[in-house]
């Protein structure tokens, strides 16, 4: 049977001719085996990525033998049914046209080119290498078919990179865009607010040199620009507002908000990225009395979930590796990385880095209660935490028989890998030392004894207003003063506290700290007599008022009360000095079981220094990853399209770049401009290419066939507009923006904020509906939105509370700036305003159109004013239009 087949196989070989290795086979081995028998990995001494490797074999004999199907151990194993022995192992067996082709291919003596080159070595991928500064291509003399102010002068260098590239696939760039069109888009591509009519008019009419750059110069200087790429970094940093069940945070954390404060603030201080990717990591270590720096580690403290600490810390590796470094290190939890040169320890090395940090958060100016406010931040809490490789990833089966150091993959080693243990400042490890928290306590302190002064007048009122009995109102003002003495009691606990506290931790440590230390814990003990005694007030005042049937259990927790008093006023006379230092932070659950006293321990007076050797490590400017994950990003939300297409993944699976030389350029620009993102903005969208036209109208026929995705930039690409874009626009255009900035998330719901879109409530339970329906990001990954076109979009513009409401103020602030205005210039200065262009004839003449049927329509409803429900209804047409919600 097997020698009938094989015959009727060669038959089909020779009928159908030869399989063909570079199309029909090689592309299937590359995908299934080269990842453990190619350049990278080669299990059992095994390479398949040349025939003639294949043919050699390894340990156990040869995969190929040409004209061998029984011979051939690669056929006998992607064919084999069973298990354990089919290859590859892992995922999907091969498919039956792709097993026949190999069978084929064997059969026909297994040809191959006879210049086949073994893959390179893994270690050798673009991404891998620094950057190195490549030489501005020489500018190339433009077509004669193109107007000369058309031309790039390639004074800018990414222009220059852009032609050299036009010039090679024989591409003809369009002509650039109107002004107003420009004007509209970098406006909006900086600060995420259309230009003004104003502004617009401006600007056409300014023809210095100067003109664009002025305009550049204004936007980055605008405190707008830090909210709108603000969001851009909050997408990618994954930003969310805490969510869990009720009350319960189990991920994220309460007062996040503080860290998008911090984004906002960095980028319009222009910090530089560098700087800002070392704050996240570990500003605890770097800045440890620096709370506003602190704030950066919302980055991490975003990442908390309560249940699982696996699932935390994995979330940790995966975005922190995708968003800075551009890799897919979570490819490596259950096995060595199948593309890249990263093997599954590499992946619990990296763990080791982030495994002693928990979360808490710092009490701040008048706030001592963390759940009405607070800083989240990063520290490090369990220092002598071992970290084990988990079995196939299963945190359930850790490897203990060898613990993983914290470390790098070696094939990034491009700069110092050292980690040096950080020593705190008190102030760091005892929270409850700073000035703000100290004057936190007593504002605090204060506000009982004034409460507990008010209850006692009340108290005072009580008795002589005959409410109560007399027996009764004298209860209820013992009660009262025996709360006044437990809150005058607190106050002069909380200065005894504070003043042992800076003595005990102060450096060096003061002569009268243990005397000191000895009056704060009778102060302590004096407050929790006090304490003790206001409780059985308390209960006596219940008692005298209750009904008979719930006296007996009153009665026993008076008696209980009554015997707590003694101890506590004995405990007074013995000497100690073991006081309570005054809390400063709380520690945020490290898990669902951890306890309470766990929770309380004492902060550590040292960090392990892992997070800043991490944070330095990625920022040394020999690192090849960083700085060009940082601007592929910058330029996609230019440009409308990554360079590197495969966002967070510069590996040996990622895309390649469409332009290897001009990333690299603006990433060494990047680095030697100071990490100033604002510099990248500028060189931009200061370049001939992004002021081109992204019509295809009159472009050179050629293009569309040569380049019909634009892959080359012959245009600017047209963007959709964002969520948060479409809803401050609307605002914006009615004069109905809240240009506050800063502070507490705003509730989901709140349909009547006007504040900026970036400050609602982001979650992964609560959504903001309006921003829903354009594609909000999503909390969990947002590398890159996803666009969609939906009826539900065209009604939420429409027919929406919001558009309803703003495309009224819209109408009536076109006709307040000039109450005359006729037909023709109320559709002049609506398109301006909306759209920021002119219309051209047709346009005008079918919207004066519209405007007489809206106004038939008006006065067949009999509405009081049918010419301003006309250019009402106008306005609503034309924010409904496409490029109301494209940049162009």
């Amino acid at each position: 049977m097997a020698t009938l087949l094989l015959g009727m196989l060669s038959r089909l070989v020779a009928a159908d001719g030869e399989v063909n290795y570079l199309t029909r086979v090689k592309p299937t081995l590359a995908a299934r085996c080269y990842a453990c028998h190619g350049g990278l990995k080669q299990e059992g001494g095994l390479r398949l990525d040349t025939v003639k490797q294949a043919i050699q074999g390894g340990d156990s004999g040869a995969a190929v033998v040409p004209g061998d199907l029984e011979l051939s151990l690669l056929v006998r194993r992607v064919s084999s049914k069973e298990e354990s022995t089919r290859m590859p192992p892992e995922g999907e067996p091969l498919k039956q046209e792709q097993i026949d082709a190999i069978k084929e291919w064997v059969l026909n003596d297994a040809k191959a080119p006879s210049d086949e080159e073994p893959e390179r070595d893994p270690r050798d991928h673009w991404a891998f290498k620094t950057p190195v500064r490549p030489e501005i291509p020489t500018p190339v003399a433009p077509s004669p078919s193109v107007a000369e102010e058309d031309i790039a002068s390639h004074s800018n260098p990414i222009d220059a990179f852009l032609s050299a590239e036009q010039h090679k696939h024989g591409l003809i760039p369009q002509p650039q865009a109107d002004r107003r069109v420009w004007l509209r888009r970098v406006t909006l591509d900086l600060i995420g607010l259309p230009p003004t009519e104003n502004e617009l008019n401006e600007f056409v009419a300014d023809l210095s040199p100067e003109a664009f750059e002025r305009v550049v110069t204004r936007l980055l200087e605008s405190p707008q620009y830090g909210e709108r790429w603000g969001r851009h970094w909050m997408d990618i940093w994954r930003y969310s507002d805490w969510w869990g069940l009720g009350a319960e945070v189990r991920n994220s954390q309460k007062h996040i908000w503080h860290w998008r404060d911090w984004i906002i603030e960095s980028l319009n201080d222009d910090k530089g990225y560098d700087q800002m990717l070392r704050e996240m990591l570990a500003s605890d270590e770097l800045y440890p009395n620096d709370l506003k720096r602190q704030r950066a580690s919302g980055f991490l403290a975003r990442q908390y979930f309560k249940f699982n600490r696996t699932s935390w810390l994995d979330e940790t590796i995966e975005h922190t590796s995708k968003a800075m470094l551009g890799m897919t290190f979570n490819c490596a939890k259950c096995h060595d990385h199948k593309y890249d040169p990263i093997a599954q320890t590499d992946y619990y090395r990296m763990r080791a880095i982030f495994e002693p940090y928990q979360v808490r958060t710092e009490f701040v100016q008048g706030e001592i209660d963390p759940e009405r406010g607070g800083i989240p931040r990063v520290f490090d809490c369990n220092l002598d935490l071992e970290t084990f490789v988990h079995v196939r990833g299963d945190d359930r089966n850790p490897d203990k028989s060898r613990v993983m150091e914290p470390a790098v993959p070696s094939f990034l080693e491009h700069a110092t890998w050292k980690i040096e243990p950080v020593p705190l400042p008190p102030e760091a490890y005892q929270p409850g030392l700073r000035p703000q928290v100290i004057e936190g306590h007593l504002q605090a302190a204060q506000k009982k004894i004034d409460a507990a002064n008010e209850a006692l007048e009340k108290a005072k009122e009580d008795a002589k207003n005959g409410k109560l009995s007399v027996e009764q109102a004298r209860l209820n003002l013992d009660a009262a003063q025996a709360r006044l003495r437990v809150a005058e009691a607190h106050l002069r606990s909380v200065q005894g506290r504070a003043s042992a506290a800076q003595a005990q931790f102060q450096i060096p440590k003061q002569e009268n700290a243990a005397q000191l230390a000895t009056e704060a814990t009778k102060l302590e003990r004096i407050e929790a007599l006090a304490i003790a005694e206001e409780s059985v007030a308390k209960i006596a005042f219940d008692l005298a008022k209750a009904p008979a049937d719930k006296k007996g259990d009153l009665e026993k927790k008076l008696k209980t009360a009554t015997a707590a008093i003694e101890p506590a006023r004995q405990l007074i006379d013995s000497s100690s000095e073991n006081f309570t230092p005054l809390p400063g932070a709380y520690k945020t659950l490290e898990s669902n079981v951890e306890t309470e006293d766990s929770r309380r321990r004492a902060f550590p007076t040292t960090s392990t220094g892992r997070r800043t050797a991490f944070a330095n490590w990625l920022t040394d400017p020999k690192h090849p990853l960083p700085a060009r994950v940082a601007v592929n990003h910058i330029w996609m939300r230019h440009m409308g399209r990554p360079i590197v297409p495969t966002l967070f993944d510069f590996g040996r699976k990622g895309t390649p770049p469409t332009h290897p030389e001009l990333l690299d350029w603006l990433a060494v620009e990047l680095i030697e401009y100071g990490w100033s993102m604002k510099h990248i903005h500028r060189l931009i969208v200061t370049s001939q290419a992004y002021r081109r036209s992204s019509s295809e109208a009159q472009a050179n026929p050629s293009n569309l066939a040569k380049d019909p995705d634009n892959r080359f930039y012959w245009r600017a690409n047209s963007i959709r507009m964002e969520a948060q874009t479409v809803r401050d626009s609307l605002l914006y255009l009615a004069g109905d923006l809240d240009m506050s900035q800063g502070g507490p998330s705003l509730p989901a719901s709140d349909e009547k904020s006007r504040r900026r879109s970036l400050y609602f409530v982001h979650s992964h339970n609560e959504h903001q509906k309006f921003l829903s329906m354009f594609d909000d990001a999503s909390v969990l990954d947002c590398y890159r939105r996803s666009t969609s076109i939906v009826p539900q979009q065209a009604l939420a513009l429409e027919n929406s509370p919001l558009a309803t409401a703003m495309g009224e103020k819209i109408a009536t602030r076109i006709k307040q700036a000039n109450p005359e205005v006729s037909d023709a210039e109320f559709v002049l200065a609506a398109f301006l305003s909306i759209l920021s262009v002119e219309p051209s004839r047709e346009e005008l003449n079918l919207a004066l159109d519209g405007l007489l049927r809206f106004k038939k329509v008006a006065e067949h409803e009999n509405r009081a004013d049918s010419l301003s429900h006309a250019r009402t209804s106008l306005v609503h047409a034309l924010l409904n239009h496409n490029d109301f919600v494209t940049i162009r």
